[in-house]
């Protein structure tokens, strides 16, 4: 009796490992392009800022940050080059990836490299579940996966 209901726990639970499924490239794509209209940009004393025009590709995102103030600035970057990503838990809340992965265009021409991708509180581990969606992503960039070195 006792071998009969281990093997059923076994079973049961090998059934339910196999209906664990991860998401899908179009869900990840459409829930980070969802999650950073939302809570993408940040508050600040003096203006705020929120992402518009977002475009999610496993090897490319791009956004328009555009302030309060009427400034605009236009982001983009490869999630696949990030080996990591950090959470920033202060005043400008985000997530920073391991290097200066994220490309800023200025209106005035100026270009700089950043590490921090601002996303105000607003759900629960918003930042937790965005790192994982990122790197989730980056498992579908085929960009220089067939390089030999």
């Amino acid at each position: 009796m006792k071998q009969l209901i281990t093997l059923c726990l076994a079973v049961f639970f090998i059934a339910g490992m196999q209906n664990t499924q991860a998401q899908t490239k179009e869900e990840t794509i459409s829930w980070i392009k969802e999650k950073l209209e939302k809570h993408g940009g940040w508050s600040g004393p003096n203006f705020n800022s929120t992402y518009t025009n977002v475009k999610v590709s496993p090897c490319h995102i791009s956004f328009t940050d555009k302030y309060s103030d009427g400034s605009e600035k236009l982001h983009s970057f490869n999630p696949s080059t990030a080996k990591s990503w950090k959470v920033i838990r202060d005043s400008t809340p985000g997530i920073e990836a391991d290097a200066e992965i994220i490309r800023q265009v200025y209106s005035d021409g100026g270009i700089y490299n950043i590490s921090v991708l601002f996303i105000r509180n607003g759900e629960s581990d918003i930042h937790e579940r965005m790192i994982k969606a990122l790197l989730h992503l980056a498992t579908f960039c085929e960009e220089g996966k067939n390089e030999a070195f």
